[in-house]
């Protein structure tokens, strides 16, 4: 290895492999390799580094060389250099690549002991680097105030941490960013063995608590649990309709059971099974499944809580099945949402109307929408006459600061020429009673309204045929009249005086 010291005074290092020496050992005497030999390149010098442990080298013949180099424009001596041990030809070196030098060489004396011609090393002149093109004045200014800018830029705001916030307050069920996961089940192939296996769990869970130990029955449900996603329909259908005989069945089986997506199976247990709580049921509604609520609608006792969830899923087939049932309790509230169903689709007026725990309110406001069959019905049913309906009427007149006093009978004969407007106007006149609700009265075409105003408003029944008897419905009018009193015509003139007025204690309800 030969160090040198050129004109800038940095020492640059050269490294002389074994391999490399006998290449410009060959260069230098004019000789030829041998045919097919491979002649490694000379290395480029590099750059000093700082001295490192020596090893040993690869040819201890060729390990030391002394090597003089003199630049021939340089008046001062420069520095005898020696040649470090070789390092291990198989190592690589990585170090920055130093300039370029020149090598003049002289002809070398054969090796006969005479010593070698001199190497003179100089440093070659660096290759002129170009210049980069100038930059146009108005990219010189962008680049300028885009510096500016973000150097004066706020520092940016550390990243939010995925932590929630500790002050935050859990999402509830109902809410709209709760969101619910459940883990599904990996399907596993069926075993025909594995529903008698159920079975005969079944039946150890059936023992009587006096007969069996809790470690035992707990044991034989996980183990039966686990057995269900490989047991054939058949047999899953048969362990249903097992388990809603059952007095205290599984919780964990039951929940696994109404929630399997086959109605065949889910089916027994949400129609007949009388030991599933309501909150499991109520959290079966929210799937939406059409088949599932109709089964749910023919359950023997219905709780109000589980009716509710059943009518807010709105489906027309389930809410049939529900009014219709006579075991199903309903809440007023309820109740007021089935009569804006009923007045949307007529299938379910009759059922709502004719059920024994419908409230008068309810029919009265139904009314309306009720063809001419079930109008008869519902006069029939929800009003009576009493003393005690007379006293409550009067203090209801009382209360509106309204004087008890007979119709104006002179009105009728308004009726024929005036407007509908007019009309509505007249009959509020009549029966004293707010616009709205005699406009209502005017609008109707079935005539049962118009009867219950002239009752209320004290005709005869000579004055009243001389009002209808021009209306097809004539006849059928008439036997309603014969049939009310006027206390009566009172009650449900009143219901609907409030109605309208959205007055009372169902105005809120109502309204909803």
């Amino acid at each position: 290895m030969s160090s040198v010291r050129p004109e800038d005074g940095l020492p640059v290092r050269r490294v002389i492999t074994a391999d490399s020496f006998r290449a410009l050992k060959l260069k230098l005497n004019g000789s030829k390799p041998p045919p097919g030999a491979v002649v490694p390149p000379i290395p480029a010098p590099q750059q000093a580094l700082p001295p490192k442990a020596p090893e040993l080298p690869a040819d201890p013949a060729l390990s030391v060389a002394t090597v003089e180099a003199l630049p021939p424009q340089q008046s001062e001596p420069l520095a005898e250099s020696t040649v470090a041990p070789i390092p291990d030809p198989l190592e690589p070196i990585l170090l920055p690549a130093p300039e370029p030098l020149e090598v003049e060489s002289k002809p070398l004396e054969p090796e006969s002991g005479q010593p070698m011609a001199e190497i003179v090393v100089e440093p070659a002149t660096a290759d002129p680097v170009p210049e980069a093109p100038a930059e146009p004045p108005e990219a010189q200014a962008a680049e300028g105030q885009a510096r500016d800018t973000a150097s004066s830029a706020p520092p940016l705001a550390p990243a939010p941490r995925d932590e929630p916030p500790a002050d935050s307050v859990p999402v509830k069920p109902g809410n709209p960013g709760f969101v619910e996961r459940r883990v599904l089940e990996r399907p596993l192939p069926e075993a025909p063995e594995a529903g008698e296996r159920a079975h005969a769990l079944l039946d150890i869970m059936a023992i009587p608590t006096a007969g069996s130990l809790p470690q035992e029955r707990a044991l034989a449900n996980d183990t039966l649990l686990r057995l269900i996603p490989r047991m054939p329909l058949k047999s899953l259908r048969h362990l249903a309709e097992r388990v809603c005989l059952m007095e205290v069945p599984s919780q964990m089986l039951v929940r696994r059971l109404i929630n399997d997506p086959r109605i065949e199976v889910s089916g027994p247990l949400l129609e007949n099974a009388m030991t599933v709580d309501d909150s499991d049921l109520i959290a079966v509604c929210s799937s939406g499944n059409p088949a599932k609520l109709k089964l749910m609608a023919r359950r023997r006792l219905i709780s109000p809580a589980l009716s509710e969830a059943l009518i807010q899923s709105n489906d027309v087939e389930t809410l049939l099945n529900l009014v219709r049932n006579q075991g199903a309790s309903f809440s007023i509230e309820a109740m007021w949402r089935l009569t804006r169903f009923a007045a949307a689709h007529p299938v379910l007026q009759a059922p709502l109307v004719t059920r024994q725990d419908t409230p008068s309110p309810i029919a009265f406001q139904l009314f309306w929408r009720l063809p001419s069959e079930l109008r008869r019905y519902v006069l029939s049913r929800f009003l009576t006459d009493s003393e005690t309906i007379s006293k409550i009427l009067i203090m209801n007149a009382e209360n509106e600061g309204m004087e008890r006093k007979f119709a104006d009978l002179s009105l009728l004969s308004k009726l024929e020429t005036a407007s509908a407007e007019e009309q509505g106007a007249i009959y509020a006149e009549l029966v004293h009673v707010s616009k709205e609700a005699g406009a209502r009265i005017a609008e109707d075409q079935g005539g049962e309204a118009l009867t219950v105003a002239l009752k209320a408003a004290g005709l005869t029944r000579a004055q009243f045929a001389g009002v209808v008897d021009k209306r097809q419905d004539a006849e059928a009018l008439k036997a309603i009249f014969d049939t009310l009193s006027f206390n009566k015509a009172r009650v449900l003139l009143t219901y609907w005086d409030w109605a309208a007025r959205r007055t009372g204690p169902y105005a809120r309800i109502a309204a909803a």
